[in-house]
């Protein structure tokens, strides 16, 4: 692999030529305006793009020049190979940097697991939707809450780990970090992610199955320390807790998800011995529903089919059952979320200059999709200079739009 010494020169020569290539495309759609459109959408792919390369040029140069690697005692790899009942297949790695640059290392990570405007486009969705507040910044906030105070975070797009300058491995707190980091390496080693991106719902299930492990492990060793030289945790990150709290509710719900869900079904299987525990990590739970309910058969739902919309669409996902929870949540209906079957949104343009979002929810009976329809218009009826509109396209579904025309709404709203 190329050292972040010569990837840096190379990433700006990529910067170069994608800003070469952009020039050249404006210059030759210049004369042609019902190319506009297209060249519109190509700048704002380009742009986004660009960000990206910036951001992995922080991290690379921050890894450039920063403390090293850490050298990983062996005491450690055993433990985690005893406990898991698997070999590192390779030698963990655990690179060290500055506590202030983990933050864009991290943002980085996310942008590029979700592609060029992948995260743009979720955090559009997502307030089109009603998930995030007028303010919020997905990017920014999911990195804050994992950077504030940590002293260790996974990189689950390279599997490796990294330590701060704040970590130091005389403390106990440290050592259950690096246990908790051990365990997220050895698990993406020998269960690694699909190399097609598999959606977000079924990602936020494997994050939890895999997090939750490697939580659990870490509460293991703690309990040990409590054994044999009677350490107990005292002190709890506040920053991270206090920005938690300032977090929208479902940011809330997507961040302890791991730790609350994730880890018990993954203490549960950890108790039943190695078959079924790593049986679960080779075949891991494709929708959060099967973190909720594991006892229930783990099929993959098959995508809805919904009504064609007006332009190609920007972005296309499933909430899955978390994500109709954390919207119920607020309004005192979680309960609602238990029956969830199946769901699909698309976040598509909807005028010159806006987008509308799509949202298709099927439920397992008539009456939870009864009671789904009534909490979804009070959430509709908080939305402010938009069309929002509920309907039921069948007697188990229920259909969410906000649009910025109203004819598109009324278009989709009767289909």
């Amino acid at each position: 692999m190329a050292k972040p010494q010569t990837l840096l020169p190379w990433l700006l020569g990529g910067v170069i030529a994608v800003a070469g290539i952009l020039q050249g495309l404006h210059w030759r759609s210049s004369g042609n305006s019902a190319d506009l459109a297209e060249l519109e959408n190509q700048l704002r792919i380009t742009a986004e793009e660009n960000e990206m390369l910036r951001r992995e040029n922080e991290s690379l140069r921050s890894l450039a020049q920063g403390g090293g690697e850490l050298a990983v005692p062996q005491e450690f790899i055993d433990r985690a190979e005893k406990e898991f009942g698997l070999r590192f297949l390779s030698s963990p790695v655990v690179h060290r940097l500055a506590g202030e640059e983990l933050r864009g290392r991290i943002m980085a990570a996310i942008e590029s697991r979700y592609g060029p405007s992948g995260i743009d486009d979720r955090q559009e969705a997502y307030q089109l939707i009603g998930w995030l507040r007028p303010d919020d910044d997905l990017l920014s906030q999911l990195a804050a809450v994992r950077a504030v105070g940590a002293l260790a975070w996974f990189d689950d797009v390279t599997g490796e780990g990294w330590v701060t300058d704040r970590f130091d491995l005389k403390n106990i707190p440290d050592q259950a970090a690096l246990v908790r980091l051990l365990a997220r390496v050895l698990l993406h080693q020998h269960f690694p992610p699909a190399p097609a991106y598999p959606g977000d719902d079924a990602a936020r299930a494997r994050e939890a199955l895999h997090q939750g492990a490697a939580a659990g492990s870490e509460a293991r060793f703690y309990a040990m320390s409590a054994r044999t030289i009677g350490f107990m945790p005292m002190k709890e990150n506040t920053e991270a807790v206090q920005l938690l709290a300032s977090l929208s509710p479902f940011l809330q719900g997507l961040t302890t998800f791991p730790a609350s869900e994730g880890k018990g079904l993954a203490d549960t299987l950890h108790v039943q011995g190695n078959d079924k525990f790593q049986a679960a990590f080779h075949n891991p739970p494709q929708t959060t529903r099967a973190i909720f309910f594991p006892g229930e058969p783990a099929a993959e739902p098959k995508a809805l089919d919904l009504p064609a919309v007006p332009e190609e669409p920007f972005l296309t996902e499933s909430a899955g059952l978390l994500g109709l929870r954390l919207w119920l949540e607020p309004l005192g209906a979680a309960e609602i979320a238990a029956c969830w079957k199946n769901d699909r949104y698309v976040l598509f343009p909807d005028g010159e200059a806006s987008s509308a979002v799509l949202w298709d929810i099927e439920l397992e009976n008539a009456g939870a999709a009864d009671k789904l329809q009534a909490i979804a218009a009070v959430i509709a009826a908080r939305q402010e200079k938009r069309h929002v509109k509920v309907s039921r396209p069948s007697p188990t579904r229920v259909r969410f739009l906000n649009t910025f025309e109203a004819a598109t709404a009324a278009s989709l709203g009767s289909k």
